[in-house]
């Protein structure tokens, strides 16, 4: 299946914490990145998630906040993934980026054309990957 989630990384799981509604699913990637997502606990049942399986986590590039610079600031988002610029791709409003974890994994995120200004983001630049645990969606095979 072809999908248009531009971000699709494989996973291993490594705990499951279900609630009454929601699940909370842990799994690291390939280089040890560290990744949450929730499912309903009817999507954790029925795709048997549990430690030890491998599923892809899937979110699109407009889902995921780029931040720079050091800062203090303290997130509700559980995924903030350290890396480095790799390419900055302006168009006509927004602009694409592409940033590679510090555990090896490529992410893109699409941000406004004035953010990149803002932020004075280029290649090379560390950030800050955020992705909120609601905006992953989790595949298995």
């Amino acid at each position: 299946m072809a999908i248009s989630a531009r971000n699709q990384l494989h996973v291993v799981i490594s705990d499951v914490k279900t609630g009454a509604v929601n699940s909370l699913i842990t799994a690291k990637t390939r280089g040890g990145d560290v990744l949450k997502a929730t499912v309903t606990v009817d999507s954790e049942k029925t795709l048997d998630l549990k430690a030890g399986k491998e599923a892809v986590f899937l979110f699109k590039a407009p889902n995921v906040i780029i931040s720079k610079g050091e800062n203090d600031l303290r997130l509700s988002a559980a995924n903030q993934l350290k890396g480095k610029i790799t390419a900055v791709k302006e168009g006509a409003i927004n602009a694409e980026i592409d940033v590679r974890t510090a555990g090896g994994e490529n992410l893109s995120a699409i941000v406004t054309n004035s953010s990149v200004k803002n932020l004075a983001l280029a290649v090379g630049d560390e950030v800050t990957a955020i992705i909120k645990a609601t905006q992953i969606i989790v595949g298995v095979k």
